[in-house]
C-alpha cells in the first residue's frame, strides 16, 4: 500500500474535472428579445438562453389568430425568422423554450408597403457605459418611439469584450430592442476587442458589401431613405475596398431613385470639440458625398451636439436659409455623441450652426418631401430643431 501510495503521489496525471451541472429547471432567457432586419412581411427574432432549448416564437396580431415558428434543434442562441406577415402590422410575440413560456409581453410592427410611407429614426452615439446618463437618453428615445435606430459609433465601452456587452447594451437597451431594430456602426471602443467582433456576433445586421462583413453596410426603407453605416475605423481611401464599396452603393442609391440618403460612421469629418474634425475622412470621403449629393451624415467620438450649415467642397452655402432649409447644395453634418458617456466641450467654426455640450438623441422625421431633425435633452427639452425640404 505505501508503495501503491508513493506512485501515485508521483504521477502528472489529475482525474477529470467532470462538467458542471445544467441549471435546474427549464431554460431561462439569458438575453434578448432583439429584432432585426423588418420588412414588410418578416422579421428575425433573436435571443439567447441559459442552457439548450428548442426554441420557438407564438405571435399573433392584434383580434389575429396565433401562430408560431419552431427551431428545428435544442440551442442556446436562437435565431427565428417569421415569414409571412402582413405589411404596417402590429405583432404581439413571446418566446418558449421546449414548449413553456420564457419571456412574454414583446410587440413589433413591420414596415408599411407605401414606399413613401413616413419614418422616425432615433440617432445617437457614444452610448454603451451603463451610465444614468445612458438611461435617460434611452427613455427619450423611448417615448420617441422611432421606427428604428442608428448608433454612431462606441456602443460598447470600454474595449467591446464580450462581458461589457450586456450592461453596455442590451441591458440599457432591452425594452427598445425587443421591438426596433437597430443598427450600430463601429466606434474605435468597440474595435479594441478582436476587430469588433464580439460586438458583431451578437447582433444580425445586413451583409451587403464585398466581403460579406457587418463592418459596414447599407439598407433601405421604402424607396424614400437610403441609410449607410460605414465603419471608420477601417480604411477609407481613394480605391481602398470601403471606398470602392461606397462608390458603388451611393450610385445604386441614386439609380434606384432614393428621395433621401443619410451616411453614418463614428469619427467626424467636422467637429469643433475635443477631437476635432477628422482631416482625413473629411479628404476621403467628402468628395462622394458631394458628388452624390448625400443629405445628412451623422457622427460620434466628440460628446457633444454639433450641427454644420449644409457643406459642400468644403464651404458652407445656403446659411441665409438657416434652420430651415429648401433644395440646399450640401451636406448637413451632425456630431452626436451625448448617448451616455462623460461629455466633451462644444465648440465652434465657421462651418456650425449650433453645438451644446449635452446628452441628447436625434429625432429624425423622413417625408419623401421633407426631413425634420429635432435633437432632445436627456431630460424631454428641445436644443435644436431644423428641417430640409426638396422640391424636385
Amino acid at each position: 500500500m505505501a508503495a501503491l501510495a508513493a506512485s501515485c503521489k508521483g504521477s502528472s496525471r489529475s482525474a477529470p474535472v467532470p462538467p458542471p451541472p445544467p441549471p435546474a429547471g427549464p431554460a431561462q432567457v439569458r438575453r434578448g428579445p432583439q429584432i432585426a432586419q423588418p420588412a414588410e412581411s418578416s422579421v428575425i427574432i433573436a435571443w439567447l438562453s441559459n442552457q439548450p432549448a428548442v426554441g420557438s416564437v407564438e405571435y399573433v396580431e392584434s383580434l389575429g389568430n396565433s401562430a408560431e415558428v419552431f427551431e428545428g434543434a435544442p440551442a442556446s442562441e436562437h435565431v427565428i425568422r417569421l415569414a409571412g406577415l402582413k405589411e404596417n402590422t402590429l405583432y404581439h410575440y413571446r418566446l418558449l423554450h421546449d414548449g413553456v413560456v420564457a419571456s412574454e409581453g414583446h410587440f413589433f410592427k413591420t414596415a408599411p408597403a407605401d414606399p413613401a410611407a413616413p419614418l422616425r429614426c432615433a440617432v445617437f452615439g457614444d452610448s454603451g457605459s451603463g451610465t444614468a446618463a445612458q438611461l435617460a437618453v434611452a427613455a427619450q428615445v423611448k417615448i420617441s418611439d422611432p421606427d428604428l435606430v442608428l448608433i454612431t459609433g462606441d456602443v460598447i465601452y470600454n474595449v467591446g469584450a464580450p462581458h461589457e456587452l450586456d450592461p453596455a447594451y442590451f441591458i440599457p437597451y432591452r425594452e427598445l430592442i425587443d421591438r426596433i431594430p437597430f443598427y450600430p456602426s463601429l466606434g474605435n471602443h468597440d474595435v479594441a476587442t478582436a476587430g469588433g467582433q464580439p460586438l458583431l456576433d451578437a447582433l444580425y445586421l445586413p451583409r451587403n458589401n464585398y466581403t460579406e462583413t457587418e463592418h459596414y453596410y447599407s439598407f433601405d426603407r421604402g424607396s424614400v431613405a437610403h441609410f449607410i453605416a460605414l465603419d471608420s475605423n477601417e480604411d477609407t481611401t481613394m480605391g481602398q475596398p470601403q471606398w470602392l464599396w461606397l462608390d458603388e452603393d451611393l450610385a445604386k442609391a441614386k439609380s434606384a431613385g432614393a428621395r433621401w440618403i443619410f451616411a453614418y460612421f463614428h469619427h467626424p469629418p467636422y467637429s469643433s470639440s475635443s477631437h476635432g474634425s477628422s482631416l482625413d475622412r473629411r479628404r476621403n470621403l467628402g468628395p462622394l458625398f458631394d458628388q452624390f449629393h448625400v443629405d445628412f451624415v451623422f457622427n460620434g467620438h466628440d460628446h457633444d451636439y454639433e450641427r454644420t450649415y449644409p457643406l459642400a467642397a468644403e464651404e458652407v452655402v445656403n446659411a441665409d436659409q438657416e434652420p430651415d432649409y429648401t433644395d440646399p447644395q450640401g451636406t448637413v453634418y451632425i456630431v452626436t455623441g451625448g448617448g451616455g458617456r462623460d461629455l466633451y466641450f462644444s465648440g465652434l467654426s465657421d462651418f456650425t450652426a449650433v453645438s451644446e455640450s449635452v446628452h441628447h438623441h436625434l429625432q429624425v422625421d423622413v417625408r419623401a418631401d421633407k426631413v425634420e431633425i429635432t435633437a432632445v435633452r436627456s431630460d424631454g427639452s428641445v436644443l435644436d430643431r431644423m428641417s430640409v425640404a426638396k422640391t424636385h
